[in-house]
């Protein structure tokens, strides 16, 4: 079976979800034949074993996309992907390796692009539905801008739509957002499962994930204006450590002034986690499922989350406390720190909920039994 991917990024550093959805395709692919990777520019370690076909962009692609966009009245999204040349690749990769049996396409807002190009059986791995992605930012919008992100999240339902009847097969993260596209399946990205060392950890509280991201750069800010001062009025020697790509210098100084570890980046995101007792969630937006929180429950770290953080996760949100308010979070972030045992108690289940629902090996043989039926 002869595979091609076509991703909207790079897959390698994989800190974006897209990324990370990407380089475990790859991970699917690369027992069951040949694989075309097909991304804006890279460098492709010597240990992956796919072929890579870089997408280069241009001034001249980017006007094009612009027009495209007017003129068929597409979502501003559509505008990341404009300026690659992605026909021009997946050509090169047809001409040096063949007709390919599927092709698999990441993110709706990637469809303008590449629908020329479609080859094989098709699918689209949406990971989540922008249509819903767009609402979220809508709520988070000041009033100025509500307006254009209620525009967005039209012209991303339409484009949804059309993905739903043109790809053989729409794949999305969370069993929630299935019935966003007619039909779709639902495969978790999952987190690696590993041993767990039992050792100490330096800090009590942590939060993680890339900081510019609206969603997260709402729940960092919450945290440290409202809850983090809350905790330490009860628990006063408290420890917290924010992790993440792309930290701003407002953030850095607000952690600062608040006696608060930043980390930015994180090279193991993994170790990174091991190191905290309590992991804090307040999420108040977001669509798909939060990789955060599944990394939190397979490092070993208590939970506590609000409902948007849990979403998806149904499997988890059995297992975590679930807040919605400053003194929620505050209160039962430090009733898990002083009690060892329900701390240790909630960690043994989240963690036997990852080896039974989210373990990264039982998504990629998801992902891999589906390129072969569609291929087939």
């Amino acid at each position: 079976m002869k595979s091609l991917v076509i991703a909207p990024r790079f897959p390698w550093p994989s800190h974006t979800g897209d990324r990370l959805r990407a380089s475990i395709w790859i991970d699917a692919l690369r027992g069951s034949g040949d694989v075309a990777l097909v991304a804006p520019r890279g460098t492709i370690r010597p240990d992956v074993p796919v072929r890579f076909f870089a997408a280069r962009s241009s001034v001249r692609r980017a006007i094009r996309g612009a027009i495209a966009l007017l003129r068929e009245r597409l979502p501003l999204q559509c505008l990341l992907a404009a300026p690659y040349d992605f026909p021009r690749a997946v050509a090169v990769a047809r001409r040096e390796m063949g007709p390919f049996d599927v092709t698999i396409v990441l993110l709706s807002r990637m469809h303008p692009w590449v629908r020329e190009s479609l080859e094989g059986r098709t699918i689209l791995d949406a990971i989540d539905s922008l249509r819903r992605s767009a609402g979220e930012r809508r709520k988070a919008a000041s009033p100025l801008f509500r307006w254009l992100w209620k525009i967005e999240e039209r012209r991303m339902a339409r484009l949804e739509n059309e993905v739903a009847r043109t790809y053989g097969e729409v794949i999305v993260v969370s069993d929630e957002e299935t019935a966003e596209f007619g039909d779709a399946v639902a495969v978790t990205i999952g987190v690696p499962a590993r041993p767990l060392e039992n050792e100490a950890r330096e800090y009590d509280f942590g939060f993680w994930g890339r900081l510019p991201y609206f969603a997260n750069a709402d729940a960092a800010a919450w945290l440290l204006d409202e809850i983090w001062p809350a905790i330490r009025a009860l628990h006063p020697s408290a420890t917290m450590i924010i992790g993440g790509a792309d930290a701003s210098r407002a953030l850095r100084d607000d952690a600062r002034r608040g006696g608060v570890t930043i980390v930015s980046p994180v090279g193991d995101m993994a170790a990174f986690a091991r190191n905290i007792r309590v992991a804090l969630m307040p999420l108040r937006y977001g669509s798909g499922q939060s990789t955060k929180v599944l990394e939190a429950a397979e490092a070993g770290c208590a939970i506590v989350a609000s409902p948007t953080a849990l979403r998806g996760l149904s499997a988890l949100a059995t297992h975590a406390r679930i807040e919605s308010s400053t003194f929620g979070f505050a209160r039962a972030a430090v009733d898990l720190l002083t009690d060892a045992d329900v701390r240790v108690r909630m960690t043994a289940r989240l963690r036997d909920a990852i080896a039974t629902h989210y373990d990264r090996s039982m998504a990629i043989g998801r992902l891999s039994a589906i390129a072969a039926a569609e291929a087939g």
